[in-house]
């Protein structure tokens, strides 16, 4: 069985667990179950016992497992106003790393790659690069290539064809 992903993977099991509970079966036998069907993308027997006793303590059957809002710091690593300042110190210099990125920042260094990867940027020879080329590199590199392609076509004999003096 393949799905979607993870977190649809622990949503299903979730609607499955208040089935199970609402026809009376064990926390050992929903989790063997939830085994046999999703395998290693099952949860956890301990999550499956906190899940049961959260649908049995709400009693009407509208079981809300899901995690509520919470209070808390919000992701800032990510923001557009970082994005955009992140996007013009790497232009500025290419050759700063992600660690000196989280420095200036003040975010972890897995923020910082997560702020990288999403200006979509790759590192080469010590550089980052942007992973798709703009309409305008597009243009530059065509016309290298063609003016590249019409020197060959000029010379191409005086490269391969020896001088038979």
């Amino acid at each position: 069985m393949k799905l979607a992903s993870l977190s649809d993977a622990c949503y299903k099991q979730q609607d499955v667990i208040e089935f199970l509970v609402v026809e009376k079966e064990s926390v050992g036998n929903i989790h063997k179950r939830l085994c046999a069907v999703y395998g290693s993308c099952a949860v956890d027997r301990s999550t499956v016992g906190h899940w049961v006793q959260r649908v049995k303590a709400s009693g009407s059957g509208e079981t809300e497992l899901r995690d509520r809002p919470r209070s808390g710091r919000p992701a800032t690593a990510t923001s557009p106003d970082m994005l955009q300042c992140a996007d013009g110190i790497i232009h500025v210099d290419r050759h700063i790393t992600s660690r000196q990125l989280a420095i200036q920042f003040s975010v972890s260094n897995g923020s910082a790659m997560e702020v990288i990867n999403t200006l979509e940027y790759l590192k080469v020879c010590a550089r980052w690069v942007r992973q798709s080329l703009t309409a305008e590199h597009r243009c530059q590199r065509k016309a290298v290539c063609s003016e590249l392609l019409e020197h060959f076509d000029a010379e191409w004999e005086s490269l391969f064809v020896p001088d038979c003096q």
